[in-house]
């Protein structure tokens, strides 16, 4: 394999760990203590995903992300914390974060996301995607890209429609759009919860609205992205779902 991951994390034993497991999976590894040294890393290395801790000395990790995208590299960064946090992950997500993973899920389960960001594996039976949005040309986008990357996708044009489909079909993750004829997004996705509370369901909407955003949070949602959008992001944040609700199910 010729994919190369930075590690960017104060405490050498995470750092251990974590060289350790993915120089296993085939992945070039360097590893990194200080916060500071992260944008030269970037610079120099030129990794294609980036490991980085939250909670460090001098600098905190969302520093030292502001500062990557600030500098022009376009790569990915999964952002690590002993916490749970969901004032902290929104902050993560609005400067360029691709995902976001608590420490406590384990070695195995930080591994799995990054296999599945590259396509190296998908360990997960069910890959199924449900897009609901009444725009078609907006959901036929969002279609043909995840079913050309492997996944099996099913539309839905509005709230009834989809919560059918959610008990027919059941797929791992939604992507449910805010304004929708009918039912609104916010209560599709409260409807979605009474139904099945393991489903990952990411907003994706053209509506920027931090009261929106803190009522969807409220009711369950794993994610908000405001369209227009980037699909290789949308898929990060899918797939790091998806390697979440493998790890509850397990």
């Amino acid at each position: 394999m010729d994919k190369k991951i930075l590690v960017v994390d104060d405490e050498i034993g995470v750092r251990d760990l974590l060289y350790d497991a993915f120089t296993r999976e085939g992945y070039r590894v360097t590893t990194i203590g200080a916060a500071g040294q992260a944008v030269e890393a970037v610079s120099k290395e030129k990794p294609d995903l980036v490991l980085l801790d939250f909670n460090m000395p001098q600098m905190n990790g969302i520093e030292v992300l502001k500062r990557i995208r600030t500098s022009g590299a376009n790569i990915k960064v999964i952002m690590l914390t002993g916490i749970d946090d969901s004032d902290l992950e929104k902050e993560a997500r609005l400067n360029g974060a691709s995902g976001f993973l608590r420490k406590s899920l384990g070695v195995k389960v930080i591994v799995k996301a990054v296999n599945d960001i590259f396509n190296v594996k998908r360990p997960y039976g069910n890959n199924k995607i449900m897009v609901v949005d009444d725009d078609v040309s907006v959901s036929s986008l969002i279609k043909d890209f995840f079913a050309k990357k492997g996944y099996e996708v099913i539309t839905a044009g509005n709230g009834r429609d989809a919560l059918d489909k959610l008990n027919k079909e059941h797929p791992i993750v939604v992507l449910l759009d805010v304004r929708l004829p009918g039912m609104d997004g916010l209560l599709i996705l409260k409807r979605i919860r009474e139904i099945d509370s393991k489903v990952g369901v990411i907003m994706v909407t053209g509506i920027k609205d931090d009261e929106i955003f803190e009522e969807a949070k409220k009711l369950g949602a794993y994610e908000y992205i405001v369209k227009p959008f980037d699909l290789d992001y949308l898929e990060t944040c899918v797939l790091v779902r998806i390697c979440l609700v493998s790890a509850q199910l397990q």
